[in-house]
């Protein structure tokens, strides 16, 4: 009761201090309200201050087809409820306050300051994401599919406490981050917290136009376990949360370090997206046991039927949001298949973990610029020594999201 209690005065304080920035120490600032692409900004006369919300709400649910193993429960659930305050203070600070509810309980995902004082960079310092991989680091709020796919739920690397500098130019971006561990559900003193590692990440456009963009990337991940563990879990749901029940998985122990290789690129023409990414994940072991080696990739391809195509962002270095022609009642149409896969095994190794492989087709209404409509139907495919062992089965799921 009383962490629930601290925590819904923490919401109204920040709503009262987004509301009344107008009380800063050099007296009242105004300011204007603008609506803009479905999210509402507060922004000073001098553009010293801006503020804005970031609520999101997606529901969930799956249906599954030929279940031999009969493993999986059909369902819906709520899958984020996220509420989140942004403001950028005293023309060179910008902070972010973010947090999940779906799960019953409060979950800390941004928690961050940064100063922007320098032309095209940044230095945040807090609790987001490591910069590796185009797919994760997309906002879920962009992503053409209810879930990223099979890599980006194996080797997430998540939200960690972090330092980042970010510097960007008209085609490219550059981010490299030194990172140390999530932050705890309940923290242990007596836990010595040296896990963690240093990211890498690389972006450019060297074509980017109205008719065209071309984005190439790789990012790299030197990561360190937890040092009374020396171990890690990969694992994997079949791209859908319903069930929450993991078809591929394997638990490293001895661990010393792993790297995390990634290579993405897309290609964007006209009214059509192709996209696609490569992982690679080396874990080396202590006690002479040899180094282990996990591969996951995808690639999709988007025709958005009613014209529009997602533009690149260079401050991020990443695709933004699709935002529907105004002209079209309708809202926009998008279809998209996409072909994933992940392997979690390596017989040198002797890890078998199993491997995954998914064939999605998927059709997008986007009504306005605060809303989604996902149908998805999905083929799945497993090897022996998956969780579920040599397997193919299929579902549909659907995802509504919505958010300001």
């Amino acid at each position: 009761m009383k962490s629930c209690n601290r925590l819904i005065w923490g919401i109204l304080t920040a709503v009262f201090f987004l509301v009344n920035v107008s009380s800063a120490q050099n007296g009242a600032i105004k300011g204007d309200n603008e609506w803009r692409h479905g999210i509402l900004f507060w922004t000073s006369d001098n553009g010293d201050f801006q503020g804005r919300f970031d609520g999101r709400g997606f529901l969930n649910g799956a249906y599954f087809f030929e279940n031999n193993s009969d493993v999986f429960s059909n369902g819906t659930h709520l899958r984020k409820a996220r509420l989140a305050i942004k403001m950028k203070l005293w023309k060179n600070w910008y902070t972010e306050w973010d947090m999940d509810f779906a799960n019953g309980a409060p979950e800390a995902k941004d928690m961050y300051f940064s100063y922007l004082g320098f032309k095209n960079q940044y230095t945040k310092f807090g609790h987001f994401k490591v910069p590796y991989g185009l797919a994760i680091l997309t906002s879920s709020r962009y992503i053409p599919f209810p879930e990223r796919y099979y890599g980006a739920l194996a080797f997430k690397l998540g939200r960690r406490m972090a330092i980042e500098h970010g510097h960007w130019g008209n085609n490219w971006n550059v981010r490299a981050a030194l990172f140390g561990q999530n932050f705890d559900g309940v923290k242990d003193k007596t836990k010595n917290e040296t896990g963690g590692g240093f990211a890498v990440r690389v972006a450019t456009a060297p074509i980017n136009n109205d008719n065209m963009i071309l984005h190439l990337g790789a990012s790299a991940v030197w990561n360190r376990p937890d040092d009374e563990k020396w171990s890690e879990k990969f694992n994997a749901e079949p791209e859908t949360k319903i069930g929450d029940y993991e078809i591929v998985k394997t638990k490293i122990r001895e661990i010393n370090h792993d790297y995390c290789f990634g290579l993405e690129s897309a290609l964007v023409y006209k009214n059509f997206h192709l996209q696609g990414e490569y992982q690679l994940v080396n874990v080396y072991r202590n006690n002479d046991l040899a180094t282990a080696s996990f591969k996951s990739g995808y690639v999709y391809l988007l025709w958005d039927i009613t014209g529009e195509h997602r533009y690149w962002d260079k401050k991020q270095g990443e695709f933004g949001q699709l935002i529907p022609n105004a002209k079209d009642k309708w809202g926009a149409w998008e279809l998209g298949f996409r072909y994933s896969y992940v392997n979690l095994s390596d017989e040198s190794a002797n890890v078998f973990g199993g491997v995954a492989a998914n064939y999605t087709f998927g059709l997008n209404c986007y009504p306005n610029p605060n809303m989604v409509w996902q149908l998805n139907y999905t083929m799945v495919q497993t090897s022996e020594h998956s969780v579920i062992g040599k397997d193919n089965f299929s579902y549909v799921q659907f995802m509504t999201k919505f958010f300001f």
